[in-house]
C-alpha cells in the first residue's frame, strides 16, 4: 500500500492507520467524553470510635461508685447494643437471637436481685454476642479459645485501633499539621513544669494554686478513675474486635474405615463390666432406697445422705466414656453392634440411677425443707440426663464427638443459665415457710439464711402469726436484723438500686408495728438463740415432748439458750 492510497471502507481501518493518515472525507471525530457513573457509597456503620467512648461511659456508670441491680442491668444491655451496631455487617442466627433473649433475661435478674451466677453469666453472654455478631457457627469451645487468646491480641488490636484514630485524624480538617504543633510544645511544657514543682516549692504552691482553681470550675477525674478507663478501653477494643476463628464443623461421622480388634475387645469388656457393677448399685437401691428398708445399723435417711452429688457425678463420667469410647469408627462397625447394644443398656442403667438421685434429694428436702443447695442438685441430676440422651442421639445417628462435645456444653450453659435466672431464696422460702405454718419444726434450718437475703425475707412474714410463740418471736427478730441491715445498706446512687431490695423494704416497714408485736417484748438475741434450739432439737431428732419443753423467749432472763445462729 502506498503513502497516499485511503480505502473506501474507513470503518474497517485498523487503528494504526486512522491514527497516522486521518480520515479522508470527513473530519475525525472527536469522542464523547466519558461519562462517569458514581456509584453510592455502602452506607458506613456508626463510627466506632464513638461507641468505643460511649461503651467506656457506660462502663463507668456502671462500676465506678458502687454496683447494684440496676447498674449492672445497664451495662449488660449497652453492652451488646453497642457491639451490634459497630458491626459492618450483622450476622443474624438463630445462635445470636438466642444469646441476645438470654443476656435479657439475665439483665431482668440483675434488676431484680443480682448473684454471682448472674454477674458471671452476663459477662459469658456478652462474648458470645460479641463473637456472634462477627461469626454465625460459634460454639462454646470457639468461645473458650477466643477467650483464652485475648490476652495475646491485645497489642495488636490496641496497635490497630490507633491505626484507625490516625487514619480518622488524617481524613479530618483538622489534621496532624494542626494538632502537633500544638499538642506536642504543651505536652513538653507540662513535663517540664512538672519537674520544676517537684524541685522548687514555689513553683509547687502556684501549680496547687493553680490546679484548685481549675477544679473549683470543672470537676476533674481522680487518677484511679483514668486509669480505670485505661483499663476498659483495652478491654473493650479486644471485645469490639476479638479473636474470631472459622471453624468448619463436621459433625456427621464418615462411614469409612474399621475399628481396630483392641478397640472393639476394650469397649465390649469395659461395658460388660460397668453393666455389672451398675446393676449391683441398682439393686442395692431397690432393695434400701426404694423399699425404704434401712441396712442393718442405719436409716433410709443416713443411706441416702452423701448420695446424690457422687451419683451426679458417676452419670457425668458415663456421658464422657461413651464419648470417648464411640468417637471414631467403633459407633457404625457392623462387628461393634454388641459393644453398642451394651452402650444402650448402660445408658438406660444410668437413666434408673438418676432416678434414684431424684429420690434422695426428694427424701432431703421431705425432711428439713429446700435450699439452694438443693435445688441445684434438681438443676445437676437434670443436666446428666439431658446429656445422657445426647449420648443416645449420637449412638443412633452417628454423630461425631465433636458435635457431642458441643451440645455437652450447650445443655451446661443453659442449666447455669436457668438455675441463675431461678429466685431459688424465694422459692425455697415459700416452701419452708407453708411447711412451718403446717406444724413442722426441721424447715426452721433454712430460715436464719433466707431471712438475710432480700429476695426470700418477705417471705417469712406469714410466721408472725404462728401459733408456736418461740416461732413468733424468733421470725420476728429475723425480720427486724433483715430491715435493720436494709436501712443500712440502702443505696445512694440509682446503679446500686435493684427491685428485690426495694420490695423487700417496703413490705418489712408496712409490717413493723406487726413484727414488734410479734417480738412480745422479748430481747431479739435471746428469740433467736430459742429459735435456733427448736431447729436443732427437731434436726437430732428430738422427741415432740423434749423440743417442747423449751421455753419462748422472755423479758425475765430465765432462758439464755444454746448457741447463736
Amino acid at each position: 500500500m502506498t503513502p497516499g492510497h485511503v480505502p473506501q471502507a474507513h470503518h474497517a481501518f485498523p487503528d494504526t492507520l486512522v491514527s497516522a493518515y486521518g480520515y479522508p472525507y470527513r473530519p475525525e471525530p472527536v469522542a464523547p467524553p466519558a461519562r462517569i457513573v458514581r456509584v453510592a457509597p455502602r452506607p458506613a456503620p456508626v463510627r466506632a470510635l464513638a461507641l468505643w467512648a460511649a461503651a467506656i461511659a457506660a462502663c463507668d456508670v456502671a462500676l465506678w461508685d458502687g454496683t447494684g441491680g440496676f447498674g449492672l442491668g445497664f451495662l449488660f444491655l449497652s453492652l451488646p447494643v453497642s457491639l451490634a451496631v459497630s458491626a459492618r455487617r450483622l450476622r443474624l442466627s438463630a445462635r445470636l437471637l438466642g444469646a441476645a433473649a438470654l443476656l435479657a433475661m439475665v439483665c431482668a435478674k440483675c434488676i431484680y436481685s443480682p448473684t454471682p451466677g448472674s454477674v458471671v453469666l452476663g459477662l459469658f453472654l456478652t462474648a458470645v454476642v460479641a463473637l456472634h455478631v462477627r461469626q454465625r457457627s460459634v460454639y462454646v469451645p470457639e468461645i473458650v479459645r477466643a477467650t483464652l487468646a485475648s490476652p495475646m491480641i491485645v497489642a495488636n488490636r490496641v496497635a490497630a485501633f490507633y491505626g484507625g484514630i490516625a487514619r480518622l485524624v488524617r481524613h479530618t480538617r483538622l489534621g496532624r499539621q494542626h494538632v502537633l504543633p500544638v499538642a506536642v510544645p504543651l505536652a513538653l511544657g507540662a513535663v517540664f513544669v512538672g519537674v520544676f514543682a517537684m524541685a522548687n516549692p514555689v513553683v509547687e504552691g502556684w501549680l496547687t494554686c493553680a490546679w484548685g482553681a481549675v477544679s473549683s470550675f470543672v470537676s476533674l477525674p481522680s487518677p484511679l478513675r483514668v486509669g480505670l478507663w485505661g483499663v476498659l478501653g483495652v478491654g473493650l477494643t479486644v471485645l469490639f474486635r476479638p479473636a474470631t476463628r472459622l471453624v468448619r464443623h463436621a459433625f456427621d461421622m464418615e462411614l469409612a474405615g474399621e475399628a481396630s480388634g483392641v478397640s472393639l475387645a476394650i469397649a465390649r469388656n469395659a461395658l460388660v463390666l460397668l453393666n455389672v457393677v451398675f446393676l449391683g448399685v441398682n439393686l442395692l437401691d431397690a432393695a434400701y432406697l426404694w423399699a425404704g428398708s434401712p441396712p442393718p445399723g442405719t436409716d433410709t435417711q443416713k443411706y441416702a445422705h452423701a448420695g446424690a452429688f457422687w451419683l451426679s457425678l458417676a452419670l457425668a463420667l458415663v456421658t464422657a466414656t461413651l464419648g470417648v469410647l464411640f468417637r471414631r469408627e467403633l459407633a457404625f462397625d457392623p462387628r461393634a453392634r454388641l459393644a453398642r447394644i451394651l452402650g444402650y443398656v448402660w445408658v438406660g442403667q444410668s437413666f434408673v440411677l438418676a432416678l434414684g438421685a431424684y429420690r434422695r434429694i426428694a427424701m432431703h428436702v421431705a425432711r428439713s425443707g429446700l435450699s439452694d443447695l438443693r435445688l441445684m442438685g434438681v438443676f445437676g441430676t437434670t443436666l446428666v440426663c439431658v446429656g445422657l440422651g445426647f449420648v443416645v442421639v449420637k449412638l443412633a445417628r452417628r454423630r461425631s464427638f465433636s458435635w457431642l462435645l458441643r451440645r455437652q456444653l450447650d445443655a451446661l450453659v443453659a442449666a447455669f443459665v436457668l438455675f441463675s435466672l431461678t429466685p431459688t431464696h424465694l422459692v425455697s422460702a415459700r416452701v419452708n415457710v407453708s411447711r412451718i405454718r403446717a406444724g413442722e419444726y426441721r424447715p426452721l434450718l433454712h430460715m436464719f439464711a433466707q431471712a438475710r437475703h432480700a429476695e426470700s425475707a418477705p417471705s417469712l412474714l406469714p410466721l408472725l402469726g404462728h401459733e408456736d410463740a418461740r416461732v413468733r418471736q424468733g421470725a420476728a427478730a429475723l425480720l427486724l436484723d433483715s430491715e435493720a441491715a436494709l436501712r443500712a445498706d440502702a443505696p445512694t446512687r440509682w446503679t446500686e438500686r435493684q427491685v428485690a431490695r426495694e420490695a423487700a423494704l417496703r413490705s418489712l416497714s408496712a409490717r413493723h408495728r406487726d413484727i414488734e408485736a410479734a417480738l412480745e417484748g422479748a430481747p431479739r438475741d435471746r428469740a433467736r438463740n430459742v429459735l435456733m434450739d427448736v431447729m436443732k432439737g427437731a434436726n437430732d431428732d428430738w422427741s415432740l415432748e423434749r423440743i417442747l419443753s423449751i421455753p419462748a423467749a422472755g423479758g425475765d432472763g430465765r432462758y439464755e439458750g444454746l448457741g447463736d445462729p
